[in-house]
């Protein structure tokens, strides 16, 4: 008998603060694994700035 491969739940549609959490996840993870390139690029912190931001504004309007 072949294994047979099947799905047993689908996964609930990820929303916007999903998707920013998880670009919050590979920054953070990126500058773990290149400290030297945060240092030397302050974009890299406007750009997790401005994640955390938006982040924030979505929750306090899921919130509400």
């Amino acid at each position: 008998m072949r294994p047979r491969l099947a799905l047993v739940a689908a996964l609930p549609p990820e929303n916007a603060g999903d998707h920013i959490r998880n670009a919050l996840q590979m920054l953070a993870g990126h500058e773990n694994a290149h400290p030297a390139v945060w240092q030397f690029s302050p974009e890299l912190r406007r750009v997790e700035s401005l994640l955390f931001r938006v982040m924030f504004m979505l929750d306090a309007e899921v919130t509400r």
